[in-house]
């Protein structure tokens, strides 16, 4: 497992235990602890024993392992990105960045075909990027499905921050997504 403060497990497991629709004692149940350990571990408070941690991380689905993160560097306009893998609830793998990046204006909307290996389902592979609705649609697919070397052709952090809050997107992906769009967003405001 990548190394996580106290403050990013807390944040996690609140955020899952949101999705999930748990309340702090329906997880200290279903974990083995006790509601104040929870919101001590929710607080980011870094005296809780690795075991409970464990145990509540495994009550709300996330797998806790000592190998390490896949970790993968790409190239973009904006300099080197790091991806991480994560796995979705589905099982399925999901690229996620450290951070977004800009692409130049042209290529944010231009009408783009995806490769195949990410967009199997349709028959027209083309999507006008200009376009809000089309382009919202391409960054479902790209966001779930795309490997970080196609991502980084497509997908533009400005575009993306600004759909961002009425984008429709599975629980797990948006809360996977969420720090690098955070980030972004803060980054412009400062």
């Amino acid at each position: 497992m990548a190394t996580m403060s106290p403050g990013e497990i807390g944040e996690l497991v609140r955020s899952v235990r949101k999705t999930l629709g748990l309340t702090q004692a329906e997880l200290a149940e279903l974990a083995g602890v006790g509601r104040r350990f929870v919101i001590e571990l929710e607080a980011g408070h870094g005296r809780a024993e690795l075991r409970k941690v464990a145990d509540v991380m495994r009550a709300v689905g996330l797998e806790v392992s000592d190998e390490p993160d896949p970790i993968e560097m790409v190239r973009t306009p904006s300099g080197l990105v790091s991806f991480r893998t994560v796995i979705r609830r589905t099982g399925r793998p999901l690229s996620v960045p450290g951070r977004l990046w800009v692409l130049e204006p042209e290529r944010a909307t231009a009408s783009v075909e995806l490769p195949r290996s990410v967009y199997w389902s349709g028959r027209d592979k083309a999507f006008d990027l200009s376009d809000a609705q089309t382009r919202e649609y391409a960054y479902q697919i790209l966001m779930e499905e795309a490997p970080p070397a196609v991502m980084v052709e497509f997908l533009d952090g400005e575009l993306l921050s600004e759909m961002w809050e009425h984008m429709f997107m599975a629980p797990d992906v948006r809360s996977a997504w969420e720090p690098a769009v955070d980030a972004y967003v803060r980054g412009k405001a400062a």
